[in-house]
């Protein structure tokens, strides 16, 4: 075979040498809808718009006999021919989904001519935002309140269990087939894109949905250190050692098991149900969703907080203020049963004669 010769600019193309790239991961704050690039659809039936600053209301245009599911107590308003509206209760997989903690009661709403309903969250402090399914690219919402409308004649949602992580982390729903979603996020939601041989980390209580691909988010935990730290003794310790009791069960052997098994599943519980340091570790291609505000406990209650009320006895803090109530209403009692006047006079009392002459009283001061 006859090849032609190549060209000597094409040879001094080939010599020059290749410029270096560094990837870098998009991250961009979510507008109406995550996808980066959509292709071109036809007209759907129904169409999904985010309003508000910041974006607290969806506004769905529902074509005729089209079906939109929502959270129950989300609708706000409905704009369009209200007598030829239905509106119903759907249970979704409630054996399933209950378990771990998964709304399942839905609104559905149907109409036989064109409607525009407005929805809004229960939170005071969230974002929505939409995502278009078109059949090629499958989601998986990590968050168990994230979802709040959809629609979709072969859209399929199931509920799925991520025994890997923690208990709070365990509620997962599978999305397939093509239609639309809306999703809610505490705080700003952003937008994060990974490319192949890209990799990310991020907490599981900030990750509001990702991207299905044949490398799922595998759990890690950062290499932690120990510091140690004096902390002043405040005697409790000294105290219970004086009591016959304590000091002599804590010197058996069934103390130490009972005290050693009590450390072991508080540990346990902490790793297994709420997650001890523990992140979701992605690995490119994907598209996740991130929202900016965490639903933690530590929004609420710091670590000391969280300590100390697991490691108080049940009834303690019933006890302690049941106490303190008594000894309020004891001091009451005790301050109104003294009198002044009695207590100030009780000590060094005279007695003293007076002389009345022409209706005045005179004293006698010798006494």
């Amino acid at each position: 075979m006859i090849r032609s010769a190549a060209s000597p600019w094409r040879c001094a193309a080939r010599t020059l040498p290749s410029r270096v790239q560094a990837r870098r991961i998009n991250i961009t704050a979510t507008n109406a809808s995550p996808e980066p690039e959509p292709s071109p659809q036809p007209d759907a039936d129904a169409r999904f718009e985010v309003v508000g600053s910041p974006f607290s209301l969806l506004s769905v245009s529902l074509a005729a006999s089209q079906n939109l599911y929502t959270r129950r107590g989300t609708l706000v308003g409905l704009s369009g021919n209200a007598e030829h509206t239905l509106s119903s209760l759907s249970f979704l997989g409630p054996l399933r989904r209950a378990p771990v903690g998964i709304p399942f009661l839905y609104q559905r709403i149907s109409s036989t001519s064109p409607v525009t309903a407005l929805i809004s969250t229960k939170s005071p402090i969230s974002s929505i935002v939409t995502v278009h399914l078109d059949g090629r690219q499958d989601w998986l919402i990590a968050q168990r309140q994230a979802l709040l409308a959809w629609t979709g004649q072969t859209l399929s949602l199931k509920p799925q269990y991520n025994t890997k992580l923690g208990l709070a982390h365990w509620g997962n729903t599978y999305v397939t087939g093509r239609g639309l979603l809306a999703l809610v996020g505490s705080g700003q939601l952003y937008q994060v894109q990974l490319k192949a041989g890209e990799s990310y980390t991020a907490h599981p209580s900030n990750v509001v949905a990702y991207t299905a691909s044949s490398t799922p988010p595998l759990p890690f935990r950062f290499r932690s250190s120990r510091i140690g730290l004096q902390v002043p003794d405040l005697g409790f310790g000294t105290l219970l050692q004086k009591v016959k009791f304590f000091r002599v069960m804590s010197e058996t052997a069934t103390w130490r098991t009972v005290a050693s098994t009590f450390h072991t599943l508080k540990t346990w519980l902490r790793r297994s149900i709420w997650g001890d340091r523990l992140f979701l570790h992605f690995e490119g291609p994907t598209t996740m969703l991130l929202q900016s505000r965490a639903s933690r406990v530590s929004d609420v209650l710091t670590l000391k907080d969280v300590d100390e009320i697991a490691e108080s006895p049940p009834g303690a803090i019933q006890d302690t203020v049941t106490r303190k109530i008594k000894d309020e209403i004891k001091q009451i009692a005790e301050s109104g049963s003294k009198t002044p006047i009695a207590s100030a006079s009780a000590e060094g009392a005279k007695v003293r004669y007076a002389t009345i002459r022409s209706g005045k009283a005179e004293f006698d001061r010798s006494s």
